[in-house]
């Protein structure tokens, strides 16, 4: 008995000790390849190189794969159009239907916050780029969205316009897409999607119905603090490189 219970205590201990070294060089080997991990960040308006382990807390990092795969946009329709194509075939009216045209009355002067690409009905719609967060989704046909105009003595206030059924999209860059006039909607709040998730339907809901105009998409980008620009500012660019950068820089400097 005192045999059996004296190897049973030395195998235990070998055992052990086997964990004991084994996790010590596992560890070393996460600390090499932590240590091998450059993170390219800013102080100061400048760019720095630092390691990943000088951080407290949590880091995420995108590799330049990451940038160029997900900050590249593309059609909404996914018909492997470029943004000046989609213009020139959907855009119907220039003084109307481009970013900043004039909407409203006298009384009550805003812009057009975003483009109107003449589709047929029911055409399908998707993200426009391969990764994206549904962050406001309604099925509402009446929803209603704050914008902006200008009274008469220059003073800026805000009203509500009918956008009808309406998916709002965010994407790695930290822009926002926004569909409206849907007649249908497949996403859901919070829901992740990409280049293959047909979203919605593009359709006659909303303000729309009283415009006079036929079926269209009406689509907005807006920046992290909601406000909206001219897509042509954005969309027009076809392929950013983070790799070709990262290739061309000395980060031993």
């Amino acid at each position: 008995m005192k045999i059996g219970a004296s190897l049973i205590r030395v195998v235990s201990i070998t055992i052990l000790l086997i964990i004991v070294v084994t996790d010590f060089f596992y560890i070393k080997l996460l600390k090499n390849r932590i240590d091998n991990i450059t993170v390219l960040t800013s102080e100061a308006d400048s760019m720095v190189v630092v390691k990943s382990s000088s951080f407290n807390g949590p880091v995420v990092v995108f590799t330049a794969d990451f940038i160029d795969n997900f900050y590249h946009y593309s059609s909404p329709f996914k018909d492997g159009m470029d943004f000046n194509e989609l213009i020139k075939k959907y855009i119907r009216n220039r003084w109307a239907d481009h970013y900043g045209c004039g909407r409203g009355t006298r009384e009550r002067k805003r812009i057009h916050e975003g483009i109107d690409l003449f589709v047929p009905e029911n055409t399908p719609i998707y993200p426009l780029t391969n990764f994206g967060i549904v962050t406001e989704v309604s099925d509402n046909p009446h929803f209603m969205v704050q914008v902006q105009y200008t009274k008469p003595d220059g003073i800026i206030d805000s009203m509500k316009i009918e956008y009808g059924k309406t998916i709002r999209i965010l994407y790695p860059e930290g822009i926002e897409s926004i569909y409206t006039h849907l007649n249908e909607v497949f996403v859901e709040l919070n829901q992740k999607v990409d280049r293959n998730t047909v979203v919605g339907l593009t359709g006659l809901t909303g303000n729309i119905r009283n415009s006079g105009k036929p079926s269209h998409l009406h689509m907005e980008l807006r920046d992290s603090n909601n406000k909206s620009f001219d897509p042509r500012n954005r969309l027009r660019f076809e392929q950013n490189s983070a790799a070709n950068f990262i290739k061309h820089i000395n980060i031993g400097d």
